[in-house]
């Protein structure tokens, strides 16, 4: 009998649109997996019964289960599957950092050196074929239980959220302060990343549930929180984080500096919030110089658009590559369609003219020295090497501010000295009896499938409370 020799090394790149095309149109430009790419990819996975990939993934995907499926030509089953666990598995395709979490500990990568399966590649083939199928997807659910929920925020935590608990057969209600679901997915995210059709059938399929989003509705300013509690026998915070942020440095306040989150909604969606990007009239940039600050996955979505835009689009970062945040291959797509990258250089001053318009950047160059407890290197200046990077445009993606308009008035509610909710115990329980919360409100701002894992976890937390009647808050 011949014996088996498994493929280590011959991984199946997902197609990409070469660069001079995809940086003049917002079309996605990662194309995915056809079938057969995607039934040899998956036949690379050799299915360990002990999968390490699944306790990688913030959601505890079952890989080894569904790619099963997709090795057996069935991927009907694959989704059920995959739904088990996440009803975004189209979106988590798209945008998990899959090489730090489930990728990370593919057994294949552990074996000469060899490459992981591509578990995010196939994770979004199994969701785009039966999106594409024309399949009326439905999900089962369980009799009703006659107990309602309501949850603020419909973004990846308030919707993963309400999935669960709608398919344990209770009525949920969801509050949107912006005018479309979605969340970050929907007003962070950019296009040529993740289209919008895409996100807009796994909202639908979350609808079918029975799921009621209201849009439009400012918790703490339309409807009081207590009012949400008397409606509902639980409540869930999932607001987010995503109130804009800026640097706190000389010029920041010139004509012409954004806000991330305020440059990607007025991008995305052609509409800034002034409770996410207060005093922010933006101004879309076209045929400019745009300075992004940042080296995190928000620093590269702005970089993509001001790209897609038109703009000489530079990167500023005080770190170096290896040492950011983002996805090393999202580097390598930015430079490929032109963008500068400036490692280790640290913004000072933005400079501007006598009308009050950004005309540069004034810079100073950074070096990375050893923590001495081991940690993280530290950026430290280096002297006399101040020099200005001129543009029009600046736009600072240095993290995210609190927003705490739904959940500020709360008596007794427990709120860190950021004003989010990181005061919950392991459940999401808040101190407050019959109030939950996840998602980027409780850990300043993560990944999309990590605010996801929260709406699960803190699902199983609620149907808890509500079948028992138990109040088990139990942090300090």
């Amino acid at each position: 009998m011949a014996k088996i020799t498994y493929r280590r090394h011959d991984r199946n790149p997902i197609p990409l649109l070469d660069p001079n095309i995809r940086k003049t149109t917002f079309k996605e430009y990662a194309l995915g997996f056809g079938h057969t790419a995607a039934e040899d990819e998956a036949d690379r996975c050799i299915l360990c019964k002990k999968a390490p990939c699944t306790p990688s993934c913030p959601v505890n995907s079952e890989m080894e289960k569904w790619i099963e499926q997709i090795q057996k030509g069935n991927l009907i089953e694959a989704y059920k599957i995959l739904r088990r666990n996440n009803p975004f598995s189209s979106i988590c395709g798209r945008v998990c950092p899959q090489e730090r979490l489930c990728e990370s500990t593919c057994v294949l990568t552990f074996k000469d050196n060899g490459q992981a399966v591509s578990i995010g590649g196939l994770e979004r083939f199994v969701g785009d074929s039966i999106r594409m199928s024309g399949i009326d997807w439905i999900d089962e659910k369980e009799p009703p239980k006659g107990k309602s929920v309501g949850i603020i925020g419909a973004g990846p935590a308030g919707l993963g959220a309400a999935y669960f608990l709608a398919k344990k057969g209770y009525d949920v209600v969801v509050y949107e302060a912006l005018p479309f679901a979605g969340g970050v997915m929907r007003y962070g995210i950019p296009k040529a990343r993740l289209p919008r059709h895409v996100l807009d059938f796994e909202i639908e399929l979350i609808k079918k549930l029975g799921v009621e989003i209201k849009t439009g509705v400012k918790v703490g300013q339309d409807i009081p929180f207590e009012e949400i509690r008397k409606k509902h026998d639980a409540v869930f915070i999932a607001v987010g984080s995503g109130r804009g942020k800026k640097m706190g440095i000389p010029g920041e306040n010139l004509k012409g500096v954004y806000t991330a989150i305020g440059f990607l909604m007025k991008s995305n969606v052609d509409y800034v919030d002034p409770m996410l990007a207060p005093d922010e009239e933006i101004e879309l940039p076209r045929g400019k110089k745009v300075a992004v600050i940042g080296g995190g996955f928000t620093a590269v979505d702005c970089l993509i658009t001001s790209i897609r835009l038109g703009n000489e689009t530079h990167l500023i970062y005080r770190r170096t590559r290896d040492t950011s945040s983002a996805r090393d291959e999202e580097w390598d797509h930015v430079a490929e369609e032109g963008c500068i990258l400036h490692w280790l250089t640290q913004p000072i001053e933005v400079i501007g003219n006598e009308k009050g318009e950004v005309v540069g950047l004034k810079c100073i160059k950074m070096e990375l020295v050893p923590d001495e407890k081991g940690g993280r290197p530290k950026p430290v200046e280096v002297p006399n090497s101040e020099h200005i990077i001129e543009c029009d445009v600046v736009i600072m993606a240095v993290g995210q501010g609190d927003n705490p308009i739904a959940y500020k008035d709360v008596p007794g509610l427990k709120i860190d000295k950021w004003n989010n909710l990181s005061t919950v115990d392991e459940g999401f329980r808040t101190n407050i009896e019959g109030v939950f919360a996840g998602g980027d409100v409780v850990n300043g701002g993560d990944t999309v499938v990590r605010a996801i894992a929260h709406g699960k976890k803190a699902a199983e937390s609620i149907h808890e409370y509500l079948t028992t009647g138990e109040w088990k808050y139990n942090k300090e």
